[in-house]
């Protein structure tokens, strides 16, 4: 049995401060409300501490795993009513100050007073769960103080060094490649570092092992180890004590790492030496065994292998260091390694498996580790079943069955995560296998469900993209589609890592992710909803009776929108997503979800957006974008925290530069009473990206253009302008801080002139992309003069990007 506590600390963390806010509002407070949240702070304060502590031992037991299950419910509960307590009580505001405010706050008190006892009641009602969860840490002895002996694990890696290279295939050109790498020809004096990175089960250290042997046997260096690292940083001072011993120093100094560092160095000062670290978790780590390696211009090699790409590159000022990212298999290599673990001789697949054999394959996804455990587990198995089994589950197994090693080894990975980013992880399996997830999508969904620390200087978007790079740089995520800074577009995990998460998900209790006509059996409480239907003849399992929802934080529909369950059960959901949802659309009740704080109603049939939208206080996000919504409601207005708003070519009501928070904007032109969006938003303060819809025509004796005036849109990066014809101006000094321009045409004018005047006006600008949809005399004398003025701006022409009617210029 495994702990599973990853996603639950970084919300206990968080929770106390979430408390302490509360009780700052003390005029909105119930006498006996306002003594027990300093009780439920202290006590969850405590559990964090035992928390912690389940979290390092390597062994637990069953009482340990179900008090860890009663702390993350209570957690969730109690975040869910410090969340609804603003809401329900006056309705978000902020405390006023004088006479008529405190008027005020007496009156609205004697009409929410039955909701204030409602929420004393259910406060007492959580106060009563947490000093039951308290005894039993008491009675269970859970605490810093307690150890829980178990024999230390069998390290699954340990296999990787004692793999005989001709059992594996396309192997030997990959060594040969490393190889060269390191020596580079010989002729070079300087220490060189190379660091071969990659994801867990890529064959890291199989392939380091077997350079390390062929550079041994060619006898090109003096001394030379291998030596494993592994996550505890306190491991650290057992790989020095290793190195000496590799050198046949018994006696290395005793146990100070300050002893064992001189007497390494004083081996290979004056030995040109080839060392093997394997397994860096940590720049710490790095920063201490890399002070045992002189420079000592003898022509000496460093090898070292990381699950992190950026180690150990970015902890020390080496000039002479190489990163080499080791690949997936092929498909034919992944095939013919797979034939040699599981049929006798490598013979191929027999005929009524090829189906199946195709399915585990792509699970398989070309990671060796993943190939070769799944082709042990089948070797000699020729029901049909088995296989279809192991196709759509690989890990998630209730009984050892050889995919253990597997397991242990992402678990080191997920493990070695803070909190934050384990959350962040599991939030990926929400997503169906394969799936290309937008960032935008994500990192805007993980803030929506409070994953995201806020900070001073930077936003809390910007905050998500780092999270979102540092699992890319664990190789937890893979990302796809570079964009314009170097962020990719979008992302994915791979399907083996995919499984992995699901499996942690449901151990965790994180999300409920379900298919058609399955329902839940377990009594969970679904605190996330992940709902497949892919066929309008599905029983929709989303609006079955039995299922309790009250407690759902996040609805994600995928395939039909009959699938998703009735909108008035959804008591404290904040994220509601049917992007790209089939079928017809009810928002029935969509106006009483007072926490939501992501709407996603993106490429669905959906034409009328609710008048009273407005109610919804809480919202950030929404994106009605590829939907039939011609206009918006004027209430929207109202949506003081709204930040993304994405309409597409919908208009806007008037008065939409009132929404300060705003940071993001997609609309038509011009607004429902044809007022001019960039006169009304030239002035914002906040907004940083726009995308305009607009519907600028060339006819006979009019001269209408999309205008940008001069000294407009200050905060503006990234603008879009999707247009018919090239009819766009920007005057001098207008969007003094842009940085990217895509201008987007369905035609060139007619009159074959450029149509877009002043792009060299955009001093700051990196990148522009331009794009017709047909070849014209106009398009191209536009792609001209585009070209022309943005070299001017740009002149590395590697960031201009031209498409016309499909083809690149």
């Amino acid at each position: 049995m495994e702990i599973v506590v990853g996603a639950l600390s970084g919300m206990v963390d968080a929770l106390p401060g979430k408390l302490g806010a509360l009780l700052e509002q003390e005029y909105a407070l119930l006498s006996g409300v306002r003594d027990d949240v300093p009780f439920l702070q202290t006590e969850l304060g405590s559990m964090r501490a035992a928390i912690r502590h389940c979290e390092s031992l390597d062994h637990h037991d069953a009482q340990t795993t179900g008090w860890v299950g009663k702390v993350r419910e209570v957690a969730y509960d109690i975040e869910d009513w410090v969340d609804l307590f603003a809401v329900r009580v006056d309705g978000g505001a902020q405390p006023a100050t004088g006479f008529r405010a405190w008027m005020r706050r007496g009156w609205d008190k004697l009409a929410a007073l039955p909701d204030r006892h409602t929420i004393a009641n259910e406060l007492q009602g959580l106060k009563e769960r947490v000093l039951e969860i308290s005894e039993q840490r008491k009675r269970y002895r859970l605490g810093p103080m307690v150890s829980t002996p178990a024999p230390p694990p069998l390290d699954p890696r340990l296999s990787a060094l004692f793999v005989e290279p001709d059992s594996l295939v396309g192997f030997d050109e990959r060594v040969e490649d490393v190889s060269n790498l390191v020596m580079d020809g010989g002729s070079s004096t300087e220490l060189k570092i190379v660091s071969i990175v990659g994801m867990a089960g890529s064959g890291k250290t199989t392939l380091a092992n077997a350079v390390y042997h062929r550079l041994q046997a060619q006898g090109h260096f003096q001394c030379s180890a291998f030596v494993s690292v592994g996550p505890k940083l306190d491991m650290v001072s057992k790989t020095v004590r290793d190195l000496l011993l590799r050198f046949g120093d018994y006696h290395g100094g005793g146990q100070d790492i300050n002893q064992l560092i001189p007497r390494v160095r004083d081996i290979l000062a004056k030995n040109r030496y080839l060392i093997v670290v394997d397994d860096l978790w940590s720049s710490e780590q790095w920063g201490t065994i890399r002070c045992c390696f002189p420079e000592n211009n003898l022509g000496s090699r460093i090898i070292t292998t990381s699950r992190n790409d950026t180690l150990p590159t970015d902890s020390y000022p080496c000039l002479n260091k190489v990163v080499h990212k080791i690949s997936l298999l092929n498909d034919t290599d992944a095939k013919k390694l797979f034939m040699k673990k599981a049929f006798s001789n490598g013979n191929s697949c027999p005929q009524h498996l090829e189906d199946a054999f195709t399915k585990v394959m792509r699970r398989c996804g070309g990671l060796p580790l993943a190939t070769i455990t799944v082709a042990a587990k089948l070797a000699h198995k020729y029901s049909t079943d088995e296989w279809e089994k192991l196709a759509l589950n690989l890990l998630c197994s209730s009984h050892s069955d050889g995919s253990d090693g597997l397991k242990q080894i992402l678990n080191l990975s997920f493990n070695d995560l803070q909190p934050h980013l384990r959350t962040c992880l599991l939030y990926l399996s929400i997503f169906p296998e394969n799936s290309e997830v937008s960032t935008e999508r994500l990192v805007r969904r993980w803030i929506a469900e409070g994953f995201v620390a806020e900070g001073r200087s930077i936003s809390t978007e910007e905050i998500a993209l780092g999270y979102l790079n540092e699992l890319i740089g664990r190789n937890l995520v893979q990302p796809l589609d570079l964009g314009h800074e170097g962020v990719p577009t979008s992302c994915r995990v791979h399907p083996v890592i995919h499984d992995f998460i699901v499996c942690k998900s449901m151990e965790e209790n994180f999300a409920t992710l379900m298919d058609a006509q399955h329902v839940p059996i377990n009594d969970n409480t679904i605190r996330r909803l992940s709902l497949k239907n892919s066929s309008k003849q599905d029983q929709p399992a989303g609006q079955n009776e039995s299922m309790d929802l009250s407690h759902a934080r996040s609805i994600t529909i995928f395939g039909q929108a009959s699938a998703a369950p009735p909108l008035t059960n959804l008591k404290v959901v904040r994220v509601l997503n049917l992007e790209g949802c089939d079928g017809p659309v009810s928002l029935e009740g969509l106006c009483k979800l007072v926490l939501l704080r992501y709407l996603s109603l993106k490429g669905t049939a959906v034409s009328e957006l609710p008048a009273a939208i407005g109610d919804l206080k809480c919202l950030e996000t929404l994106d009605v974008r590829s939907t039939k919504v011609e206009e918006l409601p004027s209430s929207i207005v109202n949506l003081e925290k709204l930040m993304h708003l994405l309409t597409g070519s919908a208009k806007l009501p008037d008065g939409i530069a009132k929404m300060k928070a705003l940071q993001t904007l997609s609309c038509a032109g011009t607004t429902k009473s044809s007022g001019n969006i960039i006169e009304e938003m030239s002035k914002h303060d906040h907004l940083r990206e726009l995308e305009l819809y607009s519907d600028a025509t060339e006819t006979p004796g009019n001269n209408k253009r999309v205008m940008f005036p001069a000294h407009g849109f200050q905060s503006v990066r990234k603008l879009c302008i999707r247009c018919s014809s090239p009819l766009v101006t920007f005057e001098p000094n207008a969007l003094p801080t842009v940085k990217m321009l895509e201008l987007r045409f369905q035609k060139g004018l007619a009159d074959g002139s450029s149509g877009v005047p002043g792009m060299e006006n955009l001093k700051n600008l990196k990148h522009v992309l331009l794009e017709f949809e047909q070849h014209d005399a106009g398009a191209m004398a536009t792609v001209d003069a585009v070209k022309n003025a943005a070299q001017g701006v740009l002149p590395d022409h590697q960031h201009i990007t031209i498409k016309v009617d499909g083809k690149s210029y």
